[in-house]
């Protein structure tokens, strides 16, 4: 029997849905699990016939016990989701989703297509970490679920470890759920990285264009890397939906040996406070105040636990993690029990 990963093939961007993605499947490659290519296209226009010979085409090497991992969604749209399901339980291979995102929870207003009831047909779910499990479960999720925790972010060549960390402000990624950049008001030096967003930002940023994660990932300079989407016009629900997903920014960040600044009452808070990755506040108000008190003594051993956490997600440690926990729950049936000795 043979487990596959589902490989999203789209065009490299500088955005986190190509890079976690791609991560995702060389990780388990290392595993022992062979990738299953899935060109990213709009399968609104090809008529059933064709999508049903497609992913025949796609999963021809696939057989009855094998497990397919599925990473969700592909944006290939709602028909391809649910043909692909359709075609796997035909040929009676176990199926587990590995969600990226989940859009009724960050579009509420303009998603449609009911989850929940679709994830319903995969035997486990890896999910972003508890409190995404909780919500799911109270919306009526039924499928045995898997915390991934944070994603993991590969890199091309050995980030150094940096010893000291400058007082300064770095944010990368999508600047469009970063609209206070627009009106920086604060002292302490700021440096934006991501495509030009649709407002125009302050001359108080230092802004710096475009870098392909790969790039990006080196390239950073010191800093502590900051975690605040905000509600726009097109992200309707940025602030609550950071209560359930885990930022792929927080995991740039890490990887390149950054701290992290993360709001208190996000799902990733819990992780930054267990293992003393950076600092969390209420309110930018507070960012120079809660930078300026950090001692030396404070910030070396931030600094110690960046540097040994960036060693596991460079390396897949909690993609590879939840993988394993995965193929425990297909075989017994049940979740992994801890085992307690007298």
């Amino acid at each position: 029997m043979t487990t596959w990963m589902t490989d999203i093939i789209q065009a490299t961007d500088s955005g986190a849905t190509f890079k976690a993605r791609n991560d995702i499947s060389k990780f388990s490659e290392q595993l022992g699990l062979r990738r299953l290519p899935i060109f990213r296209y709009d399968a609104t226009l090809e008529s059933l016939d064709s999508l049903h010979a497609r992913i025949d085409g796609i999963t021809a090497g696939v057989k009855a016990g094998d497990t397919v991992y599925y990473q969700f969604p592909t944006y290939n749209g709602v028909q391809f989701e649910k043909t692909f399901v359709q075609h796997m339980h035909i040929r009676q291979v176990n199926l587990v989703a590995v969600l990226h995102d989940v859009e009724f929870l960050r579009f509420p207003s303009t998603t449609y297509f009911d989850e929940i009831t679709y994830l319903n047909n995969f035997d486990v779910v890896i999910v972003h970490n508890y409190r995404m499990e909780t919500v799911l479960k109270e919306y009526g999720l039924k499928s045995n679920a898997v915390n991934l925790n944070i994603f993991d972010y590969s890199v091309n060549v050995q980030i150094p470890d940096r010893k000291k960390i400058e007082k300064k402000i770095i944010v990368a990624g999508s600047l469009n759920k970063s609209d206070y950049l627009k009106n920086w008001s604060y002292k302490i030096p700021i440096i934006a990285y991501g495509k030009q967003p649709n407002y125009s930002i302050s001359s108080q940023v230092d802004y710096r264009g475009v870098l392909s994660p790969n790039q990006i990932v080196q390239k950073l300079p010191s800093g502590f890397g900051l975690v605040w989407d905000v509600n726009t016009n097109q992200y309707e629900n940025s602030e609550e939906y950071a209560k359930y997903n885990n930022p792929h920014k927080v995991s740039l960040y890490i990887a390149s040996g950054l701290p992290v600044i993360v709001k208190r009452g996000t799902a990733i808070a819990t992780m930054v406070q267990t293992y003393n990755l950076g600092i969390i506040i209420d309110s930018l108000d507070e960012l120079e105040e809660k930078i300026h008190q950090l001692t030396e003594r404070q910030l070396d051993g931030i600094m110690i636990q960046v540097n040994h956490f960036k060693m596991l997600l460079t390396t897949g440690f909690f993609t590879k993690h939840a993988i394993i926990e995965t193929e425990f729950q297909i075989a017994m049936g049940y979740p992994e029990r801890s085992l307690f000795y007298e």
